[in-house]
């Protein structure tokens, strides 16, 4: 008899999706650190810092010594260990539209879900260049896998800007616990209560909700029904974490590509949010290290999943042309002796490989800069994200250019160029790799006003 096939944790209905909560209990009975609220500006402050500093690197191990390592070549050692067993559910992962609980669980006690964590609370603090190296590896294992580490990751060091380790350590209290899902745009409404908030919203593409153990989320305050506004004239915006079980998912993740990302549409209505758990925008972090200085580090694992993609695509279809003859020409053999092939593979490694460049330039410019304590220039921010956008338009080139070059071999939904190309567009649609980025770079490079503090 066939076997049974292994089915995501978590069932989706037409309706909605349920889901079985892995999140702990409440943390707002544990002890916080002073707060203070400004209406004015929309900012919370507290007291409490961290101990550790960017000067005395700590270890690349949890407390004790204990955990995964996060020396950057032992993460991408865990990466390509765990490559096989990814590609090989990579079929299974996107029919069901969701990674699978043993990938997820294989996946978290392998640090990958910690990788911005900070060092204090176990995790690996890794600067954003090894990051790069490992969301890239990731993406040519399986693009699904990439994202969720992507999403959870960025969603973290976001989180940690705005809270301390007194209010993050009861929540992630394991690898698997710290799994986040996130959604910035401010969906939901805060009403002040006693003690902290009740929030109520509706976000889109809210990836790994079925899988994570904490949501992060953007809203605006509001007293009754209209919204609070700060000194400036527009209404506050706040952040607020709370348990992903709180949450209802909504059946809506159908897309061309990325469908494996499970990011579904999700709900919160008149749940309550202690006033420790919530923060604001502010540029300013409570933390003294280089990686949470500057609020757009992770914005550089867009290209790097792009960028994977891309490489995916040119492998695949170089392993195509050594084998298979040209159907209409016979006279001139395997596709990789006709000329025009060879120039589309060429022009497809060069895409790729002056996307990388420019990116890992750019990062490491900016990195630089901000382990001296500076803050970047509007030159270096523009550059930034000009490269990190032009990355991903170079990779989604380069996948068009195999997918082409592939014939009627690539057509077919068995086909990983067909894979690559359904995942590579859908991956450039977000909003850090959009076509919009150019302008507001242009902007800046020209002197002007962006527009935009997403830059």
């Amino acid at each position: 008899m066939p076997r049974a096939r292994r089915r995501s944790t978590r069932a989706i209905s037409s309706s909605a999706i349920s889901r079985t909560s892995t999140s702990s209990a409440s943390t707002s009975s544990h002890a916080s650190p002073t707060t203070s609220w400004s209406a004015a500006t929309g900012s919370v402050s507290r007291s409490t810092r961290p101990a550790s500093s960017a000067m005395t690197p700590p270890s690349t191990r949890g407390p004790g010594g204990a955990g995964p390592s996060y020396a950057r070549d032992d993460v991408l050692a865990a990466v390509k260990a765990l490559a096989p067993r990814l590609r090989a559910a990579s079929d299974e992962v996107e029919s069901e539209r969701s990674l699978t609980e043993p990938l997820v669980q294989a996946m978290a006690d392998a640090g990958l879900y910690r990788l911005l964590l900070p060092r204090s609370l176990g995790g690996g603090e890794m600067d954003p260049l090894a990051y790069f190296d490992v969301i890239e590896a990731l993406a040519q294992a399986d693009s699904a896998a990439a994202w969720s580490v992507l999403i959870s990751t960025s969603t973290i060091a976001i989180t940690v800007r705005g809270l301390p380790d007194e209010i993050l350590a009861p929540m992630f209290t394991s690898p698997r616990q710290t799994i986040m899902a996130g959604s910035g745009p401010p969906k939901g409404r805060a009403l002040p209560v006693p003690g902290g908030y009740r929030l109520t919203g509706r976000w889109t593409q809210g990836s790994n909700i079925l899988l994570a153990g904490w949501i992060h989320v953007g809203c605006h305050l509001y007293d009754g029904d209209q919204p609070r506004r700060g000194s400036d004239g527009r209404p506050v915006y706040l952040r607020c974490v709370l348990p992903a079980s709180d949450a209802k998912a909504v059946d809506t993740w159908r897309t061309t590509g990325m469908r494996g990302t499970g990011s579904h549409d999700f709900t919160i209505t008149d749940v309550f949010i202690p006033e420790e758990r919530v923060h604001g925008a502010s540029e300013e972090s409570l933390r003294p290290q280089p990686l949470y200085q500057f609020v757009g580090w992770t914005h550089v694992a867009h290209a790097a999943l792009g960028l994977g993609i891309g490489r995916v695509a040119i492998d695949e279809f170089i392993a195509l042309a050594g084998g298979k003859e040209a159907t209409w020409l016979p006279a001139e053999g395997r596709l990789a002796s006709r000329t025009t092939i060879q120039a589309k593979v060429a022009r497809a490694e060069a895409l790729v490989g002056s996307g990388r460049a420019y990116v890992r330039e750019a990062t490491r410019d900016l990195w630089e800069t901000v382990c001296r304590g500076e803050r970047p220039s509007p030159g270096q921010r523009a550059i930034y994200r000009l490269a990190i956008a032009q990355a991903m338009t170079n990779a989604s080139e380069a996948v068009d250019l195999m997918y082409s070059a592939g014939g009627a071999s690539a057509i077919y939904a068995t086909s990983r160029l067909d894979r690559c190309l359904r995942d590579a567009h859908t991956a450039a649609a977000h909003v850090w790799v959009a076509p919009d980025t150019y302008e507001l770079a242009g902007r800046l490079l020209l002197g002007l006003d962006p527009g935009s503090t997403t830059i």
